[in-house]
């Protein structure tokens, strides 16, 4: 089985179905993220009838401002998911400041429940890498997942030590940086994601599909020097460890 640890199926639109059958076909475990409210019912709705979709309640620090003063309605769906995400910080991508103070109002939300209800987290971390993992000690959170982490080496290792899982994604054969970031990051730590078909596009102009998990374990395969079926085994452990 393959391990998908941070995909956004409502991105398919008109090729959902494709991308649902990919998925069946080549048994890949998917944690499906969502952005917003609208985004994690579709997932759960989809997982109904299809078990390697694992629907996950968030909400992407992107549209936090949106939802820093109805937080609490959202407390049924923390209770419920098996995993938090999207969540995060994103003090690069997003410009304006004034939205800072909303991303950090849901995260702490967000942290305060995964610390209640004892939930993983998948995180993104863009230009915001410090302050996360100060509220990740704060907050004493469980094993979270890191989000294609492209930070600064000294972070990431505080990250690592920490306990924290990263994924590996479909920007691996193009990036120095995660070139850099796999050959450190021990066997043990790795996931794999392909963050919706938007990803790849977003580097070099092509659609991807889920099946591209498996371009991106034989990348990984590459940079380690290890038999990619042995990285497949081992990254499905490392997900299996995480649910227990």
């Amino acid at each position: 089985m393959y391990i998908d640890a941070h995909n956004h199926l409502d991105f398919y639109g008109k090729e959902l179905n494709k991308a649902i059958n990919i998925i069946n076909k080549n048994k890949i475990q998917t944690l499906a993220c969502s952005m917003n409210e609208k985004s994690y019912l579709l997932a759960k709705d989809l997982s109904k009838n299809n078990p390697f979709i694992i629907p996950c309640f968030g909400i992407h620090p992107w549209n936090a401002h949106e939802y820093s003063n109805c937080l609490e309605r959202f407390d049924k769906y923390l209770e419920n998911t098996p995993i938090v995400g999207e969540i995060g910080l994103d003090f690069y991508w997003v410009l304006e400041e004034d939205k800072y103070p909303h991303q950090i109002k849901v995260l702490e939300y967000f942290f305060e429940k995964a610390n209640k209800y004892n939930k993983i987290t998948n995180l993104h971390t863009k230009g915001a890498e410090y302050e996360i993992l100060k509220l990740i000690k704060q907050y004493n959170l469980k094993t979270p997942i890191i989000h294609w982490y492209s930070g600064p080496l000294d972070i990431f290792k505080k990250l690592l030590d920490y306990g924290c899982y990263f994924t590996v994604g479909v920007d691996i054969g193009y990036s120095k940086i995660t070139e850099k970031i796999v050959k450190i990051l021990p066997l043990e730590k790795i996931l794999t994601e392909t963050d919706g078909p938007t990803a790849l596009e977003w580097i070099n102009g092509q659609c991807s599909y889920p099946d591209y998990i498996i371009n991106i374990i034989e990348e990984i395969s590459i940079l380690k020097g290890i038999p990619k079926e042995e990285i497949k085994e081992q990254i499905y452990n490392n997900f299996n460890l995480l649910f227990k």
